[in-house]
């Protein structure tokens, strides 16, 4: 079996003790803003680490008591973290205590006596302490996503807008043909405001899904950032090792949906520029383009015949 040798660092920083390794816990507002600074204060009620420059604006900011102590004071009482089971070999029901390399899985005792002709099965025990800055760095993509989400969000909103100025700007540019194709052009463009909005109605729904992906998203990273902040602040680094493992392929699924959804909307017009020439074709030379930046693609509402 592989093992290696602990390594100390960051002593005096806020952190959580475990032998004789020292953890250090991140400031989480400024990890949200892709800043890293140490955590010196903890807040009892909301579970979240502040350096002292966030206290302030969490206090004021967010609604309810916050309870604010010195991190140093939090560290003297051990409490034992509930894993819901996430700790234990589903298999055996033993304990897991050993992960193999070349399966990238957890074991307990009874697992890894099939994996004990793998060149690279450790002790969790030992390679969790090691394995510090990984951890924060999986909770700090888990932040981003919900930041990448909450983006999201805010341009599934801010499309519903830009489709509708879409459709004021588009009806204005069929208004000044109007003087010179009269009768063609009102008739065009009845037809075409109608497949407009018709095509603007299914982008909604697109949006309102994509909106409710993005929401489950959050409402998912929310749930793992809430054990994972337990687990963190609470529990023994095997556990936060373990946990992180656990959470691995839901994260790449997440961060997968998160970014397929980067996408922006709006609505354009085009028209031939030879349009006096195509006036005895009637009502059917107006063509209309939803686009999309990030992945685009474009639906043609209606071609000309």
């Amino acid at each position: 079996m592989a093992s290696a040798g602990l390594n100390v660092s960051n002593r005096g920083n806020a952190s959580d003790f475990i032998g004789e390794c020292i953890v250090t816990r991140s400031c989480e507002p400024c990890m949200k803003t892709n800043t890293s600074k140490t955590a010196t204060l903890f807040c009892k009620d909301c579970q979240e680490f502040l350096c002292e420059t966030c206290r302030n604006p969490h206090i004021a900011y967010k609604s309810g008591q916050h309870g604010i102590i010195i991190i140093q004071e939090r560290e003297s009482s051990q409490v034992v973290v509930d894993m819901k089971g996430m700790d234990m070999c589903k298999e055996h029901g033993k304990g897991i205590e050993f992960f193999c390399e070349d399966h990238s899985k957890l074991c307990c005792t009874t697992c890894v006596i099939t994996h004990r002709r793998c060149d690279k099965v450790d002790e969790i025990a030992i390679i969790s302490l090691q394995k510090g800055e990984e951890i924060d760095n999986m909770k700090w993509c888990l932040l981003k996503l919900e930041s990448d989400a909450d983006a999201n969000v805010i341009e599934c909103k801010q499309s519903e807008k830009q489709l509708n100025e879409s459709i004021i700007d588009i009806s204005k540019k069929v208004d000044d043909l109007k003087d010179r194709l009269i009768k063609q052009i009102e008739e065009a463009k009845c037809e075409f405001l109608t497949k407009a909005n018709a095509l603007k109605c299914d982008e909604l729904k697109r949006q309102n899904d994509r909106h409710a992906l993005n929401t489950k998203s959050k409402d998912e990273i929310n749930e793992i950032l809430s054990i994972f902040s337990a687990i963190s602040k609470q529990g023994s680094i095997q556990q936060i090792y373990i946990y992180s493992k656990q959470i691995e392929e839901t994260y790449r699924r997440i961060r997968s949906d998160i970014k397929e959804q980067r996408t922006t909307t709006k609505m354009t017009i085009s028209y031939p520029r030879e349009l006096l020439s195509f006036l005895d074709m009637g009502s059917n030379f107006l063509e209309v383009k939803l686009e999309r930046t990030g992945i685009i693609k474009f639906l043609i509402l209606s071609r000309r015949n």
